[in-house]
């Protein structure tokens, strides 16, 4: 913290770093999902040519550009899949800093900066559930709670879903449902990014309200 700093700005940067962390792995993973697409096989026109592979003991023919865009793609779907793992892990962190932080202000706290759990590798321990805040007089506070709402939505799809998968025998409307859950809980890190935003607008309020701010 700067010395000359206010402990309320500092925890304002705290919880702006999060969400700056956020959208920098959000920009890198809708890259990756765009260059996914440049190399999708469906889409890009294949030319016929073939070379001759050779190799001790046998000869066999190749496709380069075929072997080519596969080769390419299944990195970037690694790169995709991995991407998307540390925008999820980071808007989390993003919506629960700030969460914290606004009910840290709210109990006469003031912490110069957000505390979050991590492991052995540096990778957030994040809660799976948030409390709500209590934000009486504030505009967005509805907002916020549907928002919270929202996030918690996608979390419990996934819960149900890997409850499913997990079953020994899964019947014809049982992938239904674990289908459609996948598709709700392919939204969580939108929504804990969305949380995160407005959670930072409910802190500003929280501060102004504090006999500390």
């Amino acid at each position: 913290m700067t010395r000359n700093k206010s402990w309320s700005a500092s925890l304002e940067d705290s919880v702006f770093a999060l969400g700056a962390a956020a959208r920098e792995c959000q920009r890198a993973y809708q890259a990756a999902v765009l260059a996914k697409g440049h190399v999708d096989l469906d889409r890009v026109r294949l030319l016929d040519g073939n070379v001759a592979l050779r190799a001790p003991g046998y000869i066999a023919e190749h496709e380069p550009h075929l072997a080519a865009l596969s080769r390419i793609g299944d990195v970037q779907v690694k790169t995709q899949f991995r991407l998307k793992e540390l925008y999820e892990e980071s808007a989390r962190a993003y919506a629960h800093g700030a969460n914290w932080a606004v009910r840290q202000v709210q109990d006469g706290q003031q912490p110069a900066r957000v505390e979050v759990k991590v492991d052995a590798d540096g990778r957030y321990l994040i809660d799976e559930w948030m409390p709500a805040l209590v934000l009486d007089r504030y505009a967005e506070a509805a907002a916020v709670e549907s928002a919270r709402k929202a996030y918690e939505w996608c979390l419990t799809a996934g819960a149900t879903a890997e409850v499913i998968s997990q079953q020994g025998y899964i019947a014809d409307h049982e992938a239904g449902q674990m289908h459609q859950a996948l598709d709700i809980a392919a939204g969580l890190p939108d929504a804990a990014y969305a949380y995160g935003v407005l959670a930072e607008g409910a802190l500003r309020f929280a501060i102004t309200q504090s006999p500390r701010g």
